[in-house]
């Protein structure tokens, strides 16, 4: 797999695809994305890391649907910290597949209860990698 690290992105990005490999956004954001074309088919579809793709949308209200994806079958800790890093709420913890996966958070903590407006981070832990998000909640 080739990674392409950009920054200073232009209003818009082509991606000329020859062959039989795809190409796709691997993580985006305002200033920075990554991009990855397989080297082979077989591994076209399968991530190789944890990793968070995207929180949509971002600033959100009420909710956003936070979108992963694990390489391989894998134990993980997906949960919402404060500003302070105090645990907030638990969003997947245990065994998942390996492959693209969605959770929504409705800007509520582990009791339930809505939390207030600001900035929030979502962090995946696994055994292959630590990944962390800035979420912005608008109430």
């Amino acid at each position: 797999m080739r990674w392409i690290r950009c920054t200073q992105i232009a209003a818009f990005v082509m991606v000329v695809m020859t062959g039989t490999a795809d190409a796709r956004v691997h993580y985006a954001d305002s200033a920075v994305f990554v991009l990855s074309t397989p080297t082979s088919v077989e591994n076209a579809g399968v991530p190789h890391a944890a990793t968070i793709i995207s929180a949509y949308p971002n600033p959100f209200n009420p909710s956003t649907t936070i979108r992963f994806e694990i390489g391989t079958r894998n134990e993980i800790h997906l949960a919402i910290y404060d500003l302070r890093g105090r645990l907030i709420s638990i969003l997947v913890e245990g065994s998942v597949d390996a492959g693209h996966h969605e959770v929504e958070w409705r800007g509520s903590d582990r009791y339930g209860r809505s939390v207030p407006s600001g900035v929030y981070f979502c962090r995946l832990v696994c055994s292959d990698a630590t990944q962390t998000r800035k979420l912005i909640l608008g109430r």
